[in-house]
């Protein structure tokens, strides 16, 4: 139970620190490969626009996009050690 504890307690942190090292106005979505798979084929209204290195990439990439008017919102999702920007399909 101890351990169990000590997992949730990490995965938490560190949502609560991805949250803190985006803008206010981001998501920051970390999904599971299934999950993943399906954005990138536009399955829930999303669509695949980039493949970054790291989450700040991404976050940049995804700002300009909203600030060029290409977009109105996007989302930063780690898959496969890559941060992939998923834009509205």
């Amino acid at each position: 139970m101890q351990k169990l504890t000590r997992t949730a307690v990490t995965a938490a942190a560190g949502v609560a620190m991805a949250l803190a090292l985006t803008g206010a106005g981001v998501v920051v979505t970390v999904a599971t490969a299934p999950a993943a798979a399906a954005a990138g084929t536009g399955a829930q209204g999303w669509e695949l626009a980039g493949a970054f290195d790291t989450q700040q990439q991404c976050v940049a990439a995804g700002d300009a996009g909203v600030a060029a008017g290409t977009w109105t919102n996007y989302r930063c999702v780690l898959f496969e050690a890559r941060w992939d920007l998923m834009i509205p399909a």
